[in-house]
């Protein structure tokens, strides 16, 4: 039998739930907007981050030198893209706009190798399968040019072979709520825009206040960590109908994504020939 304190502990812990959700959700939203509203400060602030980073950050459970180059691959691109939305122009700028993607493709890439060494090796497939179809060719589009790409099929395939990532792998524990709740809010809001363009721009910056988040205040995380979300009780849908359903829908987006390349790899082809 269990202590009245542990299970008054527990019911803390459920009740604070909802209310911790909706305080990360707004924060990250509003912080992440200032962000991309405010081009020169988002430069200022991400460059102090930098620095500020390595001082403040609470490393106490950070066992390998992969977790250091794991979140540096989120703090120093989000420099790197408020430079590039400030200094479009920039000489700099133009080497931001060739080397961006493939910064991209590393950052999945890495969490498809990952998942291949985990539980769940064809999800692993699925994600590494994404990265290779990061779309090379950028472009400024919009009212205010912003840097990106539309490309909804590929987004969705992203999202879904990473929420199940973070959902199913068991290294992921208390920051596996706001892993989840920052990758569905930057399809959100590309809903709420009614545009795909600025999907980098919203991963990107939400992804990043998140890190700071986990990496300056810790504990904070754990109030995004009910117990129904411990490893344990997560893993309980593993092999479920719902899992293979997830996994499928996965392989069928990829499957499309591919198709989708190679139709446009024809049609290049078929371009340059008649020129």
């Amino acid at each position: 039998m269990q202590p009245a304190s542990g299970l008054q502990c527990k019911c803390l812990v459920a009740h604070s739930f909802p209310l911790a959700v909706a305080i990360f959700v707004t924060t990250n939203l509003l912080l992440a907007y200032g962000l991309r509203r405010f081009a020169r400060p988002a430069v200022w602030v991400t460059g102090l981050m930098l620095i500020l980073f390595p001082l403040f950050s609470v490393t106490s459970d950070w066992y390998s030198w992969l977790t250091w180059v794991k979140r540096y691959s989120i703090v120093v691109p989000a420099f790197l893209w408020a430079f590039l939305r400030d200094q479009p122009g920039h000489r700099f700028s133009r080497v931001l706009v060739a080397a961006l993607p493939y910064v991209l493709i590393l950052n999945v890439l890495e969490v498809g190798l990952f998942e291949l060494q985990g539980p769940n090796p064809l999800n692993g497939l699925a994600i590494a399968i994404v990265g290779f179809c990061v779309p090379l060719k950028w472009s400024q589009r919009g009212a205010k040019c912003q840097f990106g790409f539309r490309n909804p099929l590929w987004q969705a395939a992203y999202v879904m072979s990473l929420a199940r990532f973070f959902w199913f792998h068991p290294s992921f524990e208390n920051a596996t709520a706001g892993a989840l709740i920052v990758l569905a809010l930057a399809s959100l809001l590309c809903a709420a825009e009614r545009d795909s363009q600025n999907y980098v721009t919203w991963r990107l910056y939400t992804l990043y206040l998140f890190v700071l988040q986990d990496s300056f205040f810790p504990n904070l995380s754990e109030h995004l960590y009910p117990e129904w979300m411990h490893p344990e009780n997560r893993l309980l849908l593993q092999g479920t109908p719902l899992a293979h359903g997830w996994l499928i829908l996965n392989c069928v987006l990829v499957t499309a994504l591919l198709v989708q390349r190679l139709r446009a790899k024809r049609l290049m082809s078929s371009a340059e020939a008649a020129n």
